[in-house]
């Protein structure tokens, strides 16, 4: 069995939640060797990244944080 055929074997068994977390980890491979053509079509890629981009985009400028204030360090 080749490692491609355990995988489709074992997603099976798995709880949707898992799965939720295998499709962002696919994603981010994509992502990471170059594989989508732009960085829309990776964002679209990630499960409940256009809901959160729309409300984020949907919340008004005065209830926003100053970019200063925010820490980027990760």
């Amino acid at each position: 069995m080749t490692t491609r055929e355990y995988l489709r074997t074992q997603i099976d068994i798995l709880p949707e939640a898992a799965i939720e977390k295998l499709v962002e980890f696919i994603s981010f491979q994509k992502f990471s060797l170059g594989i989508y053509e732009s960085d829309t079509e990776y964002l679209t890629s990630v499960p409940g990244m256009v809901e959160s981009i729309k409300a984020a985009a949907a919340e008004p400028l005065e209830e926003g944080i100053d970019a200063t204030k925010v820490d980027f360090g990760v």
